[in-house]
Formats: C-alpha cells, structure tokens, sequence
C-alpha cells in the first residue's frame, strides 16, 4: 500500500468514527494529532468530510412535514417504487464506478482562474500550487512522478521534497523538473515560457533546445521556439516577480507601457495610454492587482497626468 493509499484509508477511519458517536477528549486530541502531523493528513480528511456532506443532501428529498403517504404502502405501489429505487441505484453506482475509474485511470484535475482571480491549490503530497489572474492548470500525481500541464497563464509551485516523484511542470513545448522546490511558470504568447526559481534548482528542457541548463535559485530562464537565455536576478526582483501570489503587484523601473500591460491582466476594465510616448515612463511602487482606479490615481499625482473614465470598461491616460 502506497503512502498515499494509506493517508486515504486512515482519512476514512477517522471520518467513519467521527460520524458513529460524539467523539470524547481523548479522541479530539488523537484526531488532533494526526492531522497536524502531515498536511496530506489535512487534505484528504478535508475532501473525504467534503464528499461526505455533499452526499447529505439526499436527505433533502424526504417531505419537510415528514408526512407518509399511504399509496407508498400499497404492494404494487411499493413494487414499482422499489424498481424505479433499485434502477436509481444501479444508475448511480454506474456513475460513479465510471468516476472512480477514470480518475484512477487517468487521474487529472483541473484548476482554472478567472481575469482577477487567484486559487491556492494544497495538493495530496503536500505541495502548492498558486493559481495567477486568467490561468487554467491540470494536474496528476502518480505513484512515480507528479504531472502539472500549464494551459495558460502563470502559477507557482512550492514542491514538496519527495526524490523517489519527480515534479514536472510542461507549458507549450518546455519541460521544468523538480523534486523540492520552490518556481515559477507563466505561459506568454508566441510559446514563450518564463522560469523563476526562488528556491532549490529545477531542470528545464525543450525538443527544439538541447542541452538545456539547471536553473538554480535566483535564476530566471526565458525559453522561445529555438533559444533559451537564463540570467541571474536579484532576491528583490525575485519578491517584486511574486508579488502578485500576495495580490499585489510591485514595479522596479519598469516602463508605463509594461506596468499598463501587466495591470490589464488582472482587470476586465482596461488602462489605455493616448500618447504612445507616454509608455517610456518610469514606473515604481506597489499596487493592488485588481485596484486600476488607484494606480491611475497614483500616476495622475507623480506625473500630473490626466485620467478620463469615458466609461466603464477603460480609464485613458492623458500628457499633461
């Protein structure tokens, strides 16, 4: 029996005991206990108790005044109820036999943001996956290696250590490889992958790049169809790349026409620059990622430029 198996089938003792008598001090600190030992522990009890309560609402089906009707009771009546419950049950056991197999079978999951929205997703081994603005992940965790496919978007990984399951993270045609890490992915246009690792080391790969270095902590790797750069960065760019795992969203010197491209990731309604010579400002600060209206405002301030709201799906940004 794997560790996984095992997590799972002492999640369901621990629910089934639960659920049969009020449990006693003693039980609460056992229970306590073996929660905290291992955040697996935490999450398959957490999707078990989940499954488990769902379930609870058949229970909506009974009559509020709990009334009998007394044509239930009528042995042909009672025949073709039982006929149309057994052919429920079968149809329902199908469904989920079907269920249980294919996700033993084949065993994705999927996760996906919306344009401002952000997930943390604590997976069965115990790693993290953080889900950025408008990103859509699939995820499986075999007996022998973890699969992370990165549909769109960027996420961060924090890996929890496990040399015996690699952790491999592919988006357009690169390949990034970990056992106990902490990186990031984000999936741009044009194929292009970007690699930030700010823990540990990852090995990166690609069909059209051979050879392909390690990229160690406080690295960062580009790759494009036919070429890949990797550069050291500093730990204070690192933090200002993440920031957004904290909602906000942190500028160094960065141009105005890169801070408006990264601000309309994160919002439905768009900044827009009138003059294009305004996109070769210098921009610094942090900003609430999904707050447009008052990065606008701080930009209107530092260089009195003029913010029109002509609707609201945009706000226009103006010289002087």
């Amino acid at each position: 029996m794997s560790a996984v198996e095992l997590i799972e089938q002492q999640a369901g003792l621990w629910l089934s005991r639960r659920d049969a008598r009020a449990p006693s001090a003693a039980d609460e600190a056992d229970f306590d206990r073996w929660l905290t030992a291992d955040i697996r522990h935490r999450v398959a009890y957490l999707r078990l108790e989940g499954t488990w309560k769902r379930s609870d609402r058949l229970r909506d089906l009974r009559p509020l005044d709990r009334a009998v009707d007394a044509d239930l009771l009528r042995p042909q009546t009672l025949r073709t109820r039982w006929r149309v419950a057994l052919a429920a049950c079968v149809a329902l056991a199908c469904v989920m036999g079907g269920y249980f197999f294919l996700q033993a079978r084949f065993g994705w999951q999927h996760y996906e943001t919306r344009v401002g929205g952000f997930s943390r997703i604590v997976l069965e081994d115990g790693s993290v996956i953080d889900l950025n603005t408008d990103s859509e992940v699939r995820v499986r965790l075999q007996a022998d290696h973890r699969e992370v496919k990165l549909l769109r978007g960027e996420s961060r990984f924090q890996v929890a250590h496990d040399r015996h399951r690699p952790f491999v993270v592919t988006a357009a045609d690169a390949s990034v490889r970990a056992v106990g890490t902490a990186f990031s992915v984000r999936l741009r246009e044009a194929s292009q992958v970007d690699v930030l690792v700010a823990e540990g080391s990852v090995a990166v790969a690609s069909s059209t790049v051979p050879h392909a270095p390690t990229v160690s902590a406080g690295e960062a790797a580009v790759l494009q169809p036919n070429h890949m750069s990797v550069r050291h960065v500093e730990p204070e760019v690192v933090q200002s790349r993440l920031a957004w795992t904290s909602g906000r969203l942190q500028f160094r010197g960065e141009t105005l026409g890169e801070a408006v491209a990264e601000f309309n990731r994160y919002n439905r309604r768009q900044i827009r620059l009138a003059d294009g010579s305004l996109a070769r400002l210098r921009v610094g600060g942090t900003f609430n990622a999904t707050d447009p209206e008052s990065f606008a405002a701080a930009l209107s301030s530092s260089f009195r430029l003029q913010v029109a709201a002509n609707d609201p799906d945009s706000l226009t940004l103006r010289p002087p």
